[in-house]
């Protein structure tokens, strides 16, 4: 595959985005400064400076680059530390869209004034993003409401970048030995999903209701209500949340309130999230966490809402979202009056979906991890990924068990589960161990979450989380595999595989003893086994052929001197050229 012309300057322009900003050795082991020819870019290394200036370069690059930078500022086993704490600042910085643009959005999508549709319009942003901007606003009927507008002309912006980054990828992949090692081109495929559902504000609001009924089990989490009157393609309005960010709590807030049963409820609502639901929330950085205080007039809970409702017949509801929420009000614990601070998660726009095969797998990761199992971590994540040709399977699970002993052996407060992750999957891209794209935004949703959790709690032990409520889950899904309906089913599947048993039976017999039965074995790297065997043949043939002209050489000489020497120099020439050829081939392969 050749990169298309047209995407030669915006190559050298994404290329010198690391060459030129103290990122020159990622760009060495992601293979990009060999697809410029010329581009070498400076020698100086990472530094605050350049860090500064690489995220001032992407946010000119546009709403994809900034994309990017999120991205990467939450992969710390890729980037200097200096760099990851400064396109952390992506999630908020980003130049807001004139209040003329925001309302001719709002019109045009709500078919309605301003002044028809809201009793107040805040024209100060309340946050800005790279795909939009949020706004506080209030509803006929005196109801507090955020409002976030997506910028004009977004998807045309993104279209072309998308397209450029899938194409790179793709080349990448085929041309580069980083790109044989990570799924790149799943990398791609998978942020281009997200960003397609963060263009469409439907999907978010049906994400943040689903969300909404996820976490009701979970008194201390509140997900805003979304009103689904004002939500369209480009506009979504919900209820507003007033608190303080996780990163902005005083230290008096913090000996007022205890925190730890707040950071170990949101932990738990992420594993359930992730395992049983096999749905998750996937941008969980510090911005998208409020924390409400008891004083403050905030939106009530699936719980408390369902504490309140006293009607004694269920309302008939007419939409999916309006059905969802009876759902969660329905599953909803009642409510506890010794509640003391509680968590509003927003932004559901970034959520990411597991098969039930992966979820397995990563409960026994989880478990490994948390357990000190290292041997069975790597046994997992083997089974997880792909393995290359040059993949030492002792080497690796050799690092990945002294990998999870060291960070066991760390205090309480030290222990990073993401970042654990993280390291797992650098180790593996090391090793020649490919994996799927889905693990590493697992490790991206942990690692923001033990930052979201450290925030609320700095001795908090996600592992200790980890491991008793992974435990439960266990037990929960053992319980569910042996209900009177998973029974009934195995009971079935039985009973269809007995019914068919005899006439398989009939058929082997027929097969064998007309001697029409074959057995087919695959043997995985039979085809290289095969192409290596066939060249130590040709060499050892072409060995014998040249011992032959030497000896025949040496029995002529005697007689035939000229003819003798003729034989020697021949046979000098093959023997010069094999073994030319075999360093040359055997180089090349190193």
């Amino acid at each position: 595959m050749i990169l298309a012309p047209r995407y030669i300057p915006r190559l050298a322009a994404t290329v010198g985005l690391f060459t030129k900003y103290g990122l020159g050795d990622f760009a060495d082991r992601a293979g990009l400064r060999a697809l410029v020819d010329g581009e070498d870019g400076d020698e100086i290394g990472p530094s605050t400076e350049k860090a500064v200036q690489f995220r001032q370069r992407l946010v000119e690059l546009g709403p994809a680059y900034i994309k990017l930078g999120q991205v990467l500022s939450t992969r710390p086993d890729l980037m200097p530390e200096t760099y990851v704490q400064e396109l952390e600042k992506l999630q908020d910085e980003v130049p807001p869209i004139s209040y003329e643009e925001v309302e001719q959005v709002i019109e045009s999508e709500l078919g309605a004034r301003m002044s028809k549709l809201f009793e107040s319009f805040e024209r100060e942003p309340l946050g800005t993003a790279s795909l939009g901007q949020v706004h506080a606003a209030v509803l006929r009927g005196n109801r507090d409401v955020v409002v976030k507008v997506q910028r004009p002309n977004i998807r045309k912006l993104l279209a072309d970048d998308l397209e450029f980054f899938r194409e790179l990828a793709t080349f990448l992949t085929k041309h580069t030995d980083a790109g044989a090692r990570v799924d790149m081109l799943g990398v791609i495929m998978q942020l281009e999903r997200a960003l397609l559902d963060e263009l469409d504000y439907r999907i978010e609001a049906r994400n943040a209701a689903t969300f909404r009924r996820a976490l009701a089990q979970f008194p201390r989490l509140l997900v805003p209500k979304v009103i689904e009157g004002f939500t369209t393609e480009k506009v979504l309005t919900s209820d507003r949340v007033r608190g303080l960010k996780i990163d902005e709590v005083s230290p008096l807030i913090r000996m007022e309130h205890d925190f730890e049963p707040l950071a170990e409820e949101l932990t738990r609502a992420y594993l359930k999230t992730i395992i049983i639901d096999g749905h998750f929330h996937a941008d969980p950085h510090p911005g998208n966490f409020f924390v409400l205080l008891p004083e403050s007039a905030n939106p009530m809970t699936p719980a408390e809402l369902k504490a309140i409702d006293r009607r004694l017949e269920v309302r008939e509801v007419g939409t999916h979202i309006q059905r969802i929420e009876q759902e969660a009000q329905k599953t909803a614990p009642v409510a506890s009056t010794d509640i003391d601070v509680k968590l509003a998660v927003i932004d559901f726009g970034m959520t990411a979906r597991l098969s039930t095969k992966m979820r397995e797998r990563i409960v026994s990761l989880l478990m490994a991890i948390a357990d000190n199992r290292g041997d069975e971590a790597a046994e997992t994540m083997i089974a997880i990924g792909d393995p290359l040709q040059d993949f030492d399977r002792s080497a690796y699970t050799r690092e990945i068990a002294g990998l999870i002993a060291r960070n066991y052996d760390l205090s309480i407060g030290e222990i990073e589960a993401g970042k654990v992750l993280y390291d797992v999957i650098n180790i593996s891209y090391q090793k020649g161990l490919r994996l799927p794209a889905e693990l590493t935004l697992l490790a991206k949703t942990l690692f923001n979450l033990d930052g979201a959790t450290r925030a609320l709690d700095p001795m908090f032990s996600p592992i200790e989380a980890i491991r008793d409520y992974s435990n439960q889950l266990v037990t929960q899904r053992a319980r569910r595999d042996f209900s009177p309906r998973r029974l009934l089913q195995i009971a079935t599947e039985s009973t269809d595989f007995l019914a068919a048993l005899p006439q398989r039976l009939v058929a082997i017999s027929q097969r064998l003893a007309t001697g029409d039965f074959e057995t087919r074995v695959e043997v995985p790297q039979m085809a290289v086994l095969l192409d290596g065997l066939q060249k130590v043949a040709n060499r050892v043939f072409s060995g014998l052929v040249l011992a032959g002209v030497v000896v025949a050489s040496a029995l002529l000489l005697p007689h035939q001197r000229l003819l003798g020497m003729i034989g020697f120099v021949i046979a000098g020439v093959i023997g010069l050229w094999m073994v030319g050829t075999i360093l040359y081939s055997d180089r090349k392969k190193n």
